[in-house]
């Protein structure tokens, strides 16, 4: 049986038609999400995406979905989503009346991480920790093959962590300090915006401070101690075999550097988890979100 995976994003929502091999993609195809057109208008933005896809199969498919959000599993309604359009609503119930089929709906970062621990830098290991740090910051765990979600779904939401408590930044979720503030690009920016009134992108930021740029290391010393902590909590809360990391930020090399020294200083009573950058890119995602169909 064929699958369909959909990557339900801020601006773009992405699918890919696979045969019972999640890798092997037959279809794909973008379109836009439209979130500021509020609910209505990205569930059928979702749902013609996803027929489109279904009428280009020659079999019966399964479907699957990563959103940047939680799934309650109890009222299996949308919660601390940063597509706030979601929040609340019934999502899995209204593609499945809209569909006329089931669809299994994950947290877009159980999406990734299930990706890379099936077929990328996760690989053979048996417990697996993943971090997307890209707009936003959100993780997932994968244990045995499978995405372990906690009691109500919130479980490896690392980036809604605090690390900056009681004076943190206030977060979107209404908590101070998480992580998310911090380490995610958009945090990032903040960082160096407060300190010099400029804007700057990350990996500008990044060169910057190899360069030697006074402010730029400045900010980078702040995000490679946040990054410590960061890691440092899932290492001993956890203790996974390896911690992936993906989204754009990921792709800063000081991380898996000066990022991993400083996270060994401050871990206790722990051999040093490995901390890699992801193997499959952006694509990690919807081949998550596949691997997951129904």
């Amino acid at each position: 049986m064929n699958r369909i995976g959909i990557d339900l994003g801020g601006t773009k929502i992405e699918g890919i038609l696979t045969t019972d091999d999640p890798m092997n993609v037959l279809v794909r195809k973008r379109v836009s999400t439209e979130q500021e057109n509020g609910y209505s208008q990205v569930l059928g933005n979702i749902s013609g995406l996803i027929e489109e896809l279904r009428s280009a199969s020659d079999e019966q498919v399964k479907l699957g979905m990563g959103i940047p959000g939680v799934v309650n599993q109890s009222t299996k309604r949308v919660q601390q989503a940063n597509a706030q359009c979601l929040i609340g609503e019934a999502l899995e119930e209204d593609l499945t009346n809209r569909l006329g089929q089931g669809i299994n709906i994950e947290n877009d970062a159980n999406c990734f991480v299930l990706s890379e621990a099936l077929h990328g830098a996760g690989k053979g290991y048996q417990c697996v920790a993943g971090i997307i740090m890209g707009t936003g910051m959100g993780g997932g765990i994968v244990i045995n093959g499978q995405p372990w979600k906690g009691r109500t779904g919130l479980a490896g939401e690392w980036g809604h962590a605090s690390i900056e408590e009681p004076d943190g930044v206030l977060c979107w979720c209404g908590r101070k300090g998480c992580a998310e503030n911090y380490l995610s690009g958009t945090g990032i920016q903040r960082i160096y915006r407060e300190a010099t009134g400029q804007d700057r992108s990350v990996a500008s930021i990044h060169e910057g401070f190899l360069s030697g740029d006074s402010a730029c290391k400045l900010v980078m010393d702040q995000v490679l101690n946040y990054f410590a902590r960061s890691m440092a909590n899932i290492m001993v809360h956890l203790e996974p075999d390896i911690i992936v990391i993906g989204g754009g930020v990921s792709n800063l090399p000081i991380l898996y550097t000066e990022g991993l020294i400083r996270t060994n200083e401050i871990v206790f009573g722990t051999p040093l988890t490995k901390i890699v950058e992801n193997q499959l890119g952006d694509s990690s995602g919807v081949h998550g979100a596949a691997a997951l169909a129904v």
